[in-house]
């Protein structure tokens, strides 16, 4: 019986404002169950037809690189997920759905930089190369396309300290509070931090493309992860303890646990334009 195969995939994510069922995204308009996709990942999709994605078979693992690129700058890259594929699924205009095992999970943010620059790829001649090449600028550069890996021993050690660190977890309004959020989130990474941001740790369908889901599993996700978190940073901006605010609700429970660190935020000043 043949080993497990480890791939390795590099999806950007962006901070961008963009309502529901953008025609103009019809790639990532497939509709999921309310409550899905929030314990672990229920697919991922490729239009590769040739190449590594097309030796996939079920039992393989493919592991999501991604980057958080937002108006204010870039954070590290870091291990999105891991898809343990249960089967394979063609659809239309070409794609390929990988649908997810149960054994898939999501993980929090984390600088994967050094772990990315110890990994080598294979090619279909079994020919061994760094994943990431010394001259490579940005991991996308060298991550657009699927690659196979020569093995998934070091990723699975990292997401197994990634699972037991308690993270940082961000608290804010996206009305108001997005940008400062994100300066803490650079942050914490720069020092080494594990961090639980919802621009991160949602799923695309909600953190990207504000899509409806269950009011109760997104309240359920979100508390369980801010009470098993080290601290809650509460982005305090003009509109954070805004009357009727689900945010209110964050920092309460954060106060009362005892891990709660106020952000206060100043308003952003106008440049005063010139007579």
């Amino acid at each position: 019986m043949a080993l497990p195969q480890h791939f390795i995939h590099y999806l950007p994510r962006r901070i961008v404002v963009r309502l529901p069922g953008d025609p103009k995204d019809p790639w990532f308009a497939e509709t999921q169950d309310l409550t899905d996709g929030f314990a672990r990942p229920m697919y991922h999709t490729t239009r590769r037809s040739i190449g590594p994605a097309t030796t996939i078979v079920p039992g393989d693992s493919i592991w999501i690189v991604s980057q958080v690129f937002s108006p204010w700058g870039g954070l590290r890259p870091a291990i999105d997920a891991r898809i343990d594929v249960a089967r394979i699924e063609e659809r239309e205009r070409g794609r390929r759905r990988f649908v997810a095992a149960r054994s898939s999970s999501w993980f929090p943010m984390a600088d994967a930089t050094p772990i990315l620059k110890r990994l080598h790829t294979r090619t279909a001649d079994g020919r061994l190369s760094k994943l990431i090449g010394a001259r490579a600028e940005r991991v996308g550069h060298s991550l657009q396309s699927m690659r196979l890996l020569e093995s998934g021993d070091l990723l699975e050690k990292w997401s197994r300290t990634l699972n037991r660190t308690q993270p940082h977890f961000i608290s804010y309004r996206i009305c108001d509070g997005t940008r400062a959020a994100f300066r803490i989130a650079r942050e914490l990474l720069s020092k080494g931090e594990v961090v639980f941001w919802d621009r991160w740790c949602l799923p695309r369908r909600l953190a990207e493309r504000r899509e409806l889901a269950s009011d109760r599993a997104l309240d359920k996700y979100l508390m369980s992860h801010l009470r098993g978190s080290k601290l809650v940073w509460g982005i305090e901006s003009k509109a954070y303890f805004a009357k009727d605010s689900y945010a209110t609700k964050e920092p309460s429970t954060a106060i009362r646990i005892g891990n709660y660190r106020a952000v206060p935020v100043m308003p952003i000043q106008k440049r005063p334009t010139r007579r």
